[in-house]
């Protein structure tokens, strides 16, 4: 008898040493999982083994059962055994190798766990494997009717750690922070989450550009004929009403035009009143009359167009509001060509924002998009909406290229005044803060490297 106890426990060692070289032959997880679930079976008998693995955000994963090809986890069975890796992996007992009796002896026929499937057998063996971090990431799980005994259970205790170390070399470890780790370092983690947080979190893409008060359908006054300017009557951004005088033109040649002809309509009148009278008693004197009639209507004519060129030398306002033009000096003395603008007329309450974005700032913008025009002085920004948009470019008088866009103020009770210049930066759509942040060094670097 001795010797037959000799020889058997020589037998599982040697099965041992084998198992263990073959163990470290294996290549691939998969082959691993078929070996140490079938060829176990060599040092211990049992009804059915599983090898299952841990997967960050899935949980516990059943990878093969002996015996079987493949695996269907939707079994009640293998779904009652996957939560109960969950419930072992959780207690106290997860990191060793120990026996659970699901049903206790002498209460055969009264299970302990409820909602036990009737094909598990009564005895099972948990067996844990680690990855390099020392936690839990897979194992073996036996089942069989009888209870595993010591022997068995420590012959099993000396194979684990040949299956543990290549279990290590095969498995790769997950890159994403596991529960456990999370517990152990919360501030990096956290410090990571904050981090990650604040470079995608959404923010509005914005763009700075010159803004100019300007008027909105102001009146223009152009210049009703040709001739000099003389004088000005008004200051540029002064208020005027309806036909108050604006400018003058230089009057000497009018005066001097309608001089000539008011002498010349007078004498034609003279001539045509003496050949009235002569014609009484002169017959031939009489045949001149509708002559001088004719000329006396022309002179008429040309005396009425000499006035009304005088009038127009003077340029009135043709509704309430307040003159734009740039200065005075840049008109007085200058000639002008008939319809050449001289100012405009507007109206204080009817203003718009013009805008001068450089190309170089130039985003993504559409009619409604909202902006903030900040006035030369002023800490408060005013509100704005764009609804026109300048697809063109044009050169600025700096040298620089810039598309034009018009903006309306969204409180028309709190107009700036007009001609106000100040800085307004327009929002786009919302972009992730990191490329907020690389926008303009990426630009730089197209540029350079043409990329």
């Amino acid at each position: 008898m001795a010797n037959g106890a000799d020889n058997s426990q020589m037998e599982k060692l040697a099965i041992l040493l084998v198992l263990g070289e073959e163990t470290r032959k294996l290549n691939s997880v998969r082959e691993f999982a078929f070996f140490s679930t079938n060829e176990t079976h060599r040092l211990l008998s049992y009804h059915t083994a599983y090898l299952w693995q841990w997967r960050e955000l899935i949980g516990p994963y059943l990878v093969v059962q002996s015996g079987s090809a493949e695996i269907d986890m939707h079994t009640p069975a293998n779904q009652w055994l996957l939560g109960r890796i969950h419930q072992i992996r959780d207690s106290a007992e997860d990191a060793t190798i120990h026996q659970i009796n699901l049903i206790p002896e002498g209460e055969l026929d009264i299970p302990q766990d409820i909602d036990i499937p009737e094909e598990i057998p009564k005895h099972m063996l948990w067996c844990p494997l680690f990855n390099r971090s020392k936690q839990i990431n897979g194992g073996l799980v036996f089942f069989r009717e009888e209870a595993f005994t010591d022997g068995e259970i420590k012959l099993l205790q000396w194979l684990i750690p040949t299956y543990q170390y290549t279990w290590v070399h095969l498995v790769k470890q997950t890159k994403l922070p596991s529960l456990h780790r999370l517990k152990e370092k919360p501030i990096l983690y956290t410090l990571i989450a904050a981090v990650l947080t604040i470079i995608f979190f959404p923010v509005h893409l914005s763009a700075i550009g010159d803004g100019t008060v300007v008027p909105h359908s102001p009146v223009l006054v152009d210049a009703s004929m040709q001739g000099v300017i003389q004088s000005f009557e008004v200051d540029p951004g002064q208020k005027v009403k309806t036909g108050q005088l604006l400018a003058t033109f230089n009057k000497t040649d009018f005066q001097a035009a309608a001089e000539v002809n008011r002498k010349d309509y007078l004498l034609t009148l003279e001539k045509l009143r003496a050949a009235t009278s002569q014609g009484f008693e002169n017959k031939d004197a009489r045949s001149d009359v509708p002559i001088i009639q004719a000329q006396l209507a022309i002179d008429k004519a040309n005396l009425d167009y000499s006035n009304e060129l005088l009038a127009k030398t003077n340029i009135t306002s043709p509704i309430d509001g307040v003159v734009v033009f740039e200065s005075k000096e840049d008109w007085v003395g200058q000639p002008v060509k008939t319809g050449e603008r001289i100012m405009v007329v507007a109206d204080p309450k009817k203003v718009e924002l013009k805008i001068s974005l450089p190309i170089a700032n130039a985003i993504e913008l559409a009619v409604g998009n909202k902006g903030e025009f900040f006035l030369y002085g002023h800490l408060s920004p005013v509100s704005v909406k764009i609804t026109t948009l300048g697809y063109n470019a044009k050169l600025l008088p700096s040298k620089i290229l810039a598309y034009e866009l018009i903006a309306q103020f969204d409180d028309p009770s709190d107009l700036p005044q007009l001609g106000a210049e100040g800085t307004v930066k327009l929002y786009g759509k919302f972009v992730p803060f990191i490329y907020y942040l690389v926008r303009r060094p990426l630009q730089a670097v197209r540029q350079t490297l043409g990329i």
